[in-house]
């Protein structure tokens, strides 16, 4: 079997669990395809075979219905705290952890935002596609203060309303309580 059919058969068996475990069929699916130079492939190609299916965010609320965001070094741009999941950890492990790392902020997850569906291709087109996943997991701040992760986290903010710049677009439609 390739793997670019042993990664999209990891990734569908993900989306079946995520669903199962967040009683929601209607997961909301965003398909994209990414294109990086062949050294950045092999590391996903690394990563694949080491286990991993992606990594995860957390979009977190607040008791006040503020949002959670993190802007990263040397951007402008806001975003959902997470980052990739380690080996032997699962996609909600590694959201939740990745937010406690680069926030300081405990979170309990309370279902799925949306998933990135995302096909890996080596710009050169030598190689298979390899399939991946991005969760995006609703959450609620359970404790921890704010504190950026030094060296690689410039800020870390409570939002009642939405910033302009965003790192991507689909931010622009999760909901901020706090709007209302």
């Amino acid at each position: 079997m390739t793997v670019t059919e042993r990664s999209r058969r990891r990734v569908e068996d993900a989306l079946d669990r995520l669903r199962g475990a967040y009683g929601d069929e209607e997961i909301d699916v965003v398909e994209k395809t990414w294109h990086h130079p062949p050294e950045a492939y092999e590391g996903v190609r690394r990563r694949f075979e080491a286990g991993t299916l992606g990594g995860g965010g957390v979009w977190t609320t607040d008791e006040e219905g503020r949002v959670l965001l993190v802007r990263h070094e040397g951007d402008t741009a806001w975003s959902d705290p997470g980052g990739k999941q380690e080996p032997g950890e699962s996609l909600a492990a590694g959201a939740r952890r990745e937010t406690r790392e680069e926030t300081g902020v405990e979170v309990e997850l309370t279902g799925v935002r949306q998933v990135h569906r995302i096909e890996i291709r080596d710009e050169s087109g030598d190689e298979l596609p390899i399939h991946r996943l991005i969760v995006i997991f609703d959450g609620e701040r359970v404790s921890g203060e704010t504190r950026p992760r030094e060296g690689e986290i410039a800020e870390v903010r409570w939002w009642r309303e939405r910033p302009d710049d965003l790192l991507y677009p689909e931010l622009a439609e999760f909901p901020i309580p706090a709007e209302d």
